[in-house]
């Protein structure tokens, strides 16, 4: 694809490549494994679908590199490799042109120093902080780039180093995994103290997260002392350089975690001091504190302490709603109901639907109709949703249902304009009810590609020959005005759809033969099509 430029392999089964996309050039990440199916990826691209579709493309560009790659012709035996060379170079030589060239490479020397600086002779020091040091401050970040979605942001550093601690702990030097997470942390922390507040929502958490688990993960097989590592955490967060980031709730979480077998008690009372300190005590920040407490008292099969601390903070919304569920359990439906009214009065939250819903099912264990039918009511008059309008249409009779069917079309029903808007909520009312012929002469009048592939279903299997008069209507249109890969598979995608219905397969022929004359200069439309 002449889209995707500049593939190189980074690292053994490690992939990069440039992809040119309707926002800039975006770089696409990649480990392959043995069949050449990603198993870790990344791309820059600003889309919301996981994983994109380029890192599909990148996929298969990098397997006809490798296929081109190995059917060129073998080097010449007279010319020397980079193994004949070496052979004949000294040690001292070798030395010193590495030096050399890792002078004028940061690439170069940070993988001296990953595969290398386990080596240095020890001392109290850990020798890893100042590697870290000088490798992150070597880090920039530019945010108009990472705006135009040119270039992403990560810090593959602190990933590389990563792996050497996991690759410490599988020789079971577990020393050096400790001193490079404690590096890893520190320094972390010091870079990001430096850095604009707008990049925080652009790295990964993994860059914090990871360290703390490796050294929890040592705790719990005992292979580093969990009092050492508390007091390692209890000094370390009084640093303000911990203020950024999540390193504090991170620090605490390791706490709770080696509490029970070091000083619960001292956990504990440093919970308690920091939620006093808090003066919202409904704040994200308490519900933290709060909920860390919680756990620990869990943890430690203390859950009757657990449960006093949710119900006494039941102004916190995720702590009053797993009130609400417990009377719901126990049928004490008049304490739930009383719960909800309380907090809305008092907190008085704009979204509403999750309260609501907690009132309906209390209706429907109490089984009030009435109740039940408002509520369902309210959630659709709006907006079809299929789970509430079968409750509602359950408090109805047949005969009751087939006149409130039509009163619910017709709310549904905007005021009439010239456009003749196409309205979703008709057409997934229809589409719920079974009732085919109506959907299909409502679609008809709105017969655009999307619409059309979202509710075929709900009339195709009755009206086959109709159902394809219209996908071919639509398909026709939408092949002659979009151009692009991406435009292509979407025809091809809609074709696929056609042919499960009764004669499709020999209309999608027809259609195909008749694409691949009217639009013999679309390459890659021709390529993709070739897939039916």
């Amino acid at each position: 694809m002449t889209d995707i430029f500049d593939i190189q392999q980074t690292a053994e089964n490690r992939w990069q490549a440039k992809y040119h996309g309707n926002y800039g050039a975006y770089t696409i990440k990649m480990t392959l494994n043995e069949n050449l199916k990603p198993t870790n990826f990344s791309c820059t691209c600003p889309s919301d679908r996981y994983p994109c579709k380029h890192i599909g493309y990148v996929q298969e560009a990098i397997k006809e590199y490798i296929k081109r790659t190995e059917k060129l012709p073998k080097t010449n035996s007279q010319i020397p490799t980079a193994e004949d060379v070496l052979k004949n170079v000294s040690l001292d030589e070798l030395r010193t042109f590495v030096l050399q060239k890792a002078k004028y490479s940061e690439d170069l020397t940070n993988a001296i120093m990953l595969a290398f600086a386990g080596k240095l002779s020890k001392s109290n020091e850990n020798v890893y902080i100042p590697i870290l040091r000088k490798a992150l401050s070597n880090i920039s970040f530019d945010m108009e780039d990472y705006y135009e979605y040119e270039e992403s942001f990560d810090l593959e550093i602190l990933e590389e180093w990563h792996k050497k601690a996991q690759n410490f702990v599988k020789q079971e030097n577990y020393t050096e995994a400790v001193l490079i997470c404690k590096a890893c942390i520190g320094e972390y922390a010091t870079w990001l103290q430096q850095q604009d507040s707008e990049i925080f929502d652009y790295i990964s958490p993994d860059c914090e997260s990871d360290f703390f688990d490796l050294l929890q993960n040592l705790a719990d097989a005992g292979k580093m002392d969990a009092k050492a590592l508390y007091d390692y955490c209890k000094t370390e967060m009084t640093d303000k350089k911990y203020h950024n980031g999540d390193f504090l709730d991170e620090f605490n979480n390791l706490l709770a975690h080696l509490a029970p077998q070091v000083n619960p008690d001292e956990f504990i009372n440093s919970q308690k001091l920091l939620l006093k300190h808090e003066t919202d005590k409904t704040s994200y920040e308490a519900e933290r504190i709060l909920r860390r407490m919680i756990d620990f008292y869990n943890n430690n099969k203390q859950p009757d302490k657990a449960i006093e601390l949710i119900e006494s903070n039941v102004l916190i919304e995720s702590f009053c709603k797993q009130t609400v569920e417990k009377r719901i359990a126990e049928k004490k439906y008049s304490e739930a109901k009383k719960l909800i009214t309380d907090y809305i009065l008092k907190r008085n939250p704009n979204y509403l639907r999750d309260w609501n819903e907690y009132f309906l099912t209390i209706a429907q264990k109490e089984k009030d109709t009435p109740t039940i039918r408002k509520i369902a009511f309210g959630f659709i008059n709006q907006r079809f949703d299929e789970k509430q309008y079968r409750i509602y249409k359950s408090t109805f009779t047949p005969e009751e249902w087939s006149v409130n069917l039509e009163k619910l079309l017709k709310l549904y029903e905007e005021p009439s304009n010239k456009w003749n808007s196409f309205k979703s909520n008709i057409a997934d009312l229809l589409f719920a009810e079974n009732a085919t012929e109506r959907l299909l002469n409502y679609i008809e009048k709105h017969p655009s590609p999307e619409i059309i592939e979202k509710y075929h279903k709900g009339f195709a299997n009755e009206f086959p020959e109709k159902t394809l008069i219209l996908f071919r209507q639509a398909v026709d249109k939408y092949a002659e005005n979009n151009l692009g890969r991406d435009k292509y598979e979407y025809v091809n995608q809609l074709l696929r759809l056609m042919k499960k219905i009764p004669n499709g397969e020999k209309l999608v022929k027809e259609m195909v033969a008749q694409y691949k004359t009217i639009y013999k200069n679309r390459w890659a439309m021709i390529e993709i099509l070739g897939n039916n």
